[in-house]
């Protein structure tokens, strides 16, 4: 009887899918056979280079990537190798799990704030940053204040221009928003955020 023998790996943190899958580093791991479920396993993504990320998921023979927001950079190199991957995807992993089975990933409930043409403004995605904050080890008094402080997201108050011309771009902390769609991910150091285009609709993205 021929096999119907899939995997597919959920990114997530904290018993959640991952709010960005660049730097996300634990992965739930489904194989699946004629629909119903004969394994699954938690494995560790530790790799820091996209290609070193992309040739893991080939090596655990993953068809299917369910992640939340994922850079068009890593998109296309994991899709390069014949991944399906489903991004923009929040919530419980468990129930998220069950709603792959069911293919209902796609609905509403299933939905990060601000993406998939489902916009709910820059203030929707909130949560979804305090997430990444808390993903990579920062505290919320890092977090960025309106006031002219020093936490790491930087205030609204008081901006300066820094190098590459964008606003506070010298810093290692703070937040690549795109200005059209209001989707954010952190920023990355070395990396100006006017150099990035927005994966969800391709603008340039601006520092938060």
């Amino acid at each position: 009887m021929p096999t119907m023998k899939t995997k597919a790996a959920f990114s997530y943190w904290d018993q959640r899918i991952a709010p960005v899958f660049d730097t996300a580093q634990q992965l739930y791991v489904v194989e699946t056979d004629r629909g119903g479920i004969v394994d699954q396993t938690q494995v560790l993504l530790t790799e820091e280079l996209p290609v070193q990320k992309a040739l893991r998921l080939v090596e655990w023979n993953i068809s299917t990537l369910v992640c939340g927001a994922i850079s068009r950079p890593m998109y296309e190199l994991v899709a390069a190798y014949g991944i399906r991957i489903i991004p923009f995807v929040a919530g419980e992993l468990d129930e998220v799990v069950q709603a792959w089975q069911q293919n209902r990933l796609l609905q509403e409930a299933f939905a990060m704030p601000g993406c998939c043409g489902r916009r709910r403004g820059p203030r929707g995605s909130q949560h979804h940053t305090k997430e990444v904050n808390a993903m990579n080890g920062r505290g919320q008094g890092m977090g960025g204040g309106r006031g002219a402080g020093k936490g790491a997201g930087g205030g609204r108050g008081g901006r300066q221009g820094g190098r590459m011309g964008g606003p506070l771009a010298a810093g290692p902390g703070g937040t690549c928003i795109c200005p059209a769609c209001g989707f954010s991910v952190p920023h990355q150091v070395g990396t100006p955020c006017m150099q990035q285009k927005c994966p969800q609709c391709g603008a340039a993205m601006t520092r938060e």
